[in-house]
C-alpha cells in the first residue's frame, strides 16, 4: 500500500512539474515578446529584434505575427539570411509553397560559401517536397552532398524519403547507412535498420535488432521491427508475440492527453500487423488529425492497405 501511494504521489509530482514547465515556458515567451515589441516601439527598431521577436512568435503558433515580422526584417536587410530561412519555412507551413520555393530560391542566391550553399538547397529540397514535387526536390538534395560529402543528419532522412517517394527504395539502407557511419547517429542507424526491413534485407537487419533487445530498457520500437523481419521469414507466431508484448509496453507509455506521435504510429502498426485494423485506422486518423509529418503516417497507411487487400 506505502509503495502505491508513494508511486500515485511521485507521478502527480510529476505532473505538475510538467505541466508547470510548459506554461512557464509559454510565460517566458510572451514576456520576452514584451520585451522585445518595447526596445522596437522606442527606436529599437532592427531587422535583428523583428527577426528575435517572429521566432517567439512562431514558438506560439503565431504564424501570421511571425510572417510579419520576418517582412519587416527583411526590408531592413534584404540579406538577412536567417530571416529568409524562417520565412521560408513558414509560408510553406501555411501550404504557399509557391512563394516557399521561391524564397528558398533566393536563399541559394544570397548564398556566398559552399557551405551555405549546400545548406540552402537543402532547404529547397524539403520545400519542394512539401510541395509534392518529390523529382524535383531530389535533384537539389544531391547537389548539396555533391557541395557537401558529409552532410548532416537530417539531410540523409530527406534524401532517404526523397528515394522512397519516387519508387527508388533498394537505394535507401546505402544512404542511411554511409550518414550513419558518417556521424554516428541514432537517428539515422534507426532509420536505415527500418529501410532495410521495407527492403526485405531480413538477415542483416535481426542481428542489429537482438542486440539491442538486449541492452535497451524500452523494447516495444525493436519489438515491433523484429515482428516485421521475423513476419518476412516466416515466423508469425514469434512475430505474433512480439506484437501483442509491444502493444502492453505502448499501453503504458501513451499519455492520454499529451501522447507521442511515434509511439501512436507504432501502436497502429503493431495492432495492422495483428489484423485489428479498426483501431489502427483510429490511430491514423488520431496522427492525420493532429498533423503529424507524412513520414510518421506512411509507413502505418501502407501497412492497413496491404492488409486489406490481401
Amino acid at each position: 500500500m506505502h509503495k502505491k501511494l508513494f508511486r500515485l504521489h511521485l507521478f502527480s509530482a510529476l505532473l505538475f512539474v510538467m505541466f508547470a514547465s510548459h506554461a512557464t515556458s509559454h510565460h517566458d515567451t510572451k514576456a520576452l515578446i514584451e520585451q522585445l515589441t518595447k526596445r522596437i516601439n522606442s527606436g529599437e527598431s532592427t531587422a535583428e529584434n523583428y527577426y528575435k521577436r517572429a521566432i517567439e512568435y512562431r514558438v506560439l503558433g503565431q504564424l501570421e505575427e511571425a510572417e510579419n515580422d520576418l517582412k519587416i526584417a527583411l526590408k531592413h536587410n534584404a540579406n538577412f539570411t536567417l530571416a529568409r530561412r524562417e520565412i521560408t519555412r513558414i509560408l510553406s507551413k501555411k501550404s504557399r509553397h509557391k512563394l516557399a520555393i521561391l524564397s528558398a530560391e533566393q536563399v541559394i542566391t544570397n548564398a556566398i560559401t559552399q557551405r551555405e550553399k549546400s545548406s540552402a538547397m537543402i532547404l529547397l529540397a524539403q520545400m519542394l517536397f512539401n510541395a509534392g514535387e518529390p523529382l524535383e526536390a531530389i535533384k537539389y538534395s544531391s547537389t548539396a552532398f555533391k557541395l557537401n560529402p558529409n552532410g548532416k543528419v537530417e539531410w540523409y532522412l530527406l534524401h532517404a524519403r526523397l528515394l522512397g517517394e519516387i519508387k527508388r527504395n533498394n537505394e535507401r539502407p546505402e544512404i542511411l547507412r554511409t550518414g550513419y557511419q558518417l556521424t554516428g547517429s541514432i537517428v539515422l542507424r534507426n532509420a536505415w535498420i527500418d529501410s532495410l526491413l521495407d527492403c526485405k534485407q531480413y538477415e542483416t537487419a535481426l542481428p542489429i535488432i537482438e542486440k539491442e533487445l538486449i541492452s535497451s530498457r524500452l523494447k516495444s520500437s525493436w519489438k515491433l521491427r523484429r515482428a516485421k523481419a521475423y513476419i518476412g521469414t516466416g515466423k508469425i507466431n514469434a512475430a505474433m508475440n512480439d506484437l501483442r508484448t509491444c502493444l502492453k509496453e505502448l499501453d503504458q507509455r501513451i499519455h492520454p492527453k499529451n501522447p507521442a506521435m511515434t509511439l501512436i504510429a507504432d501502436r497502429g502498426l503493431a495492432n495492422a500487423l495483428l489484423g485489428n485494423i479498426g483501431t489502427a485506422k483510429n490511430d491514423l486518423a488520431r496522427l492525420i488529425h493532429i498533423g503529424a509529418d507524412k513520414w510518421i503516417t506512411i509507413p502505418l497507411e501502407q501497412a492497413i492497405n496491404l492488409i486489406e487487400d490481401q
